[in-house]
C-alpha cells in the first residue's frame, strides 16, 4: 500500500472518530453508535475499504416522528442502517469506480397506538457482475423499495405492493456518505443544525462527496461532454443512456 493510501485511510478513521463523537453529542442516548467502532476496526484491520457494520440504530422522540405517514398513528419508531462494503483505496486515488461491492440498508421499526408492528426497508446496494443480464434496467448503484427485510417479517401488508423495478440509480455511498443520506432525509432537524453548528460535519462530508459522487457524475457529464475525463462507463450508471 503506498503513502497516499495508507494516508487516506488514517483519515477516514480520524474522521469516523470525529463523527462518532458529533452524532452521540446530538442525539445522546437515542443512538447507539457501535457501528462506528465496527468501521474504524474493519479499516484498521484491513488497511483498505472493507468494513462490515452492525446497526447504527437512533430512536425518534415523540415530537421527531415523521408527521406524513399513511399509517399516522405511530406511536414509537426507531430507524436501523446497516454496511457491507469492499472496495479499493487504488481507485478512489484514480477517479475509478471505488467500490467492488457494497449493501446498505436503511430499516424501521415501530408501532402504532394499537400496538401493531410497523415496517419500511429501502435497500441500496452495487450491482453484482457477472452471471445472467437482468431484464429490467439496472444501474450500478441503485436504490431499491421492500427487500428483504419486509419479506422476512410476518406482518400483515395487506394490498400493498413490492415490486423489484425500479432500481433508481444513486451515486456510490459507503458508511459516511450514507450516515448523511439517512440523517438528511429522516433526521432533517438534527442534520441542519450539524451543518450549521459543527465546524467538522460539513468539511467532513465535502471531503466524501469529492471521493465518491464527483467521478460519478463526471462519468455522466463525459457522456454528453467529451472535454471531461471520466475512467467511468457512464452507462454502467444511468443504463438509459443512447449511446454516442
Amino acid at each position: 500500500m503506498s503513502k497516499e493510501e495508507q494516508k487516506i485511510i488514517r483519515g477516514m478513521i480520524k474522521d469516523l472518530q470525529f463523527l462518532k463523537q458529533s452524532i452521540h453529542k446530538k442525539f445522546k442516548s437515542n443512538i447507539k453508535t457501535q457501528a462506528f467502532d465496527n468501521v474504524i476496526d474493519g479499516l484498521k484491520n484491513n488497511n483498505q475499504l472493507d468494513y462490515e457494520s452492525q446497526s447504527l440504530e437512533i430512536t425518534f422522540v415523540k415530537e421527531n416522528i415523521p408527521k406524513h405517514f399513511v399509517q399516522t398513528k405511530v406511536k414509537t419508531l426507531k430507524i436501523i442502517f446497516a454496511t457491507k462494503v469492499k472496495g479499493n483505496i487504488d481507485n478512489l486515488l484514480l477517479n475509478k469506480d471505488p467500490l467492488n461491492s457494497l449493501e446498505f440498508n436503511i430499516y424501521a421499526i415501530g408501532k402504532c397506538i394499537e400496538d401493531r408492528a410497523l415496517r419500511y426497508s429501502l435497500h441500496f446496494d452495487r450491482h453484482i457482475e457477472g452471471g445472467n443480464p437482468p431484464e429490467e434496467v439496472h444501474p450500478i448503484y441503485h436504490f431499491q423499495f421492500g427487500g428483504r427485510f419486509i419479506e422476512k417479517v410476518d406482518i400483515d401488508i395487506g394490498q400493498t405492493l413490492f415490486f423489484d423495478a425500479p432500481r433508481i440509480a444513486h451515486h456510490p455511498m459507503e458508511f459516511i456518505l450514507g450516515l448523511d443520506f439517512l440523517l438528511s432525509n429522516f433526521f432533517p432537524k438534527e442534520w441542519r443544525e450539524l451543518l450549521a453548528e459543527d465546524i467538522n460535519y460539513p468539511k467532513i462530508i465535502k471531503k466524501y462527496q469529492e471521493y465518491f459522487i464527483l467521478p460519478y457524475y463526471q462519468s455522466v457529464v463525459n457522456h454528453f461532454d467529451r472535454k471531461i475525463n471520466s475512467p467511468w462507463n457512464p452507462q454502467e450508471i444511468y443504463p438509459q443512456l443512447i449511446k454516442r
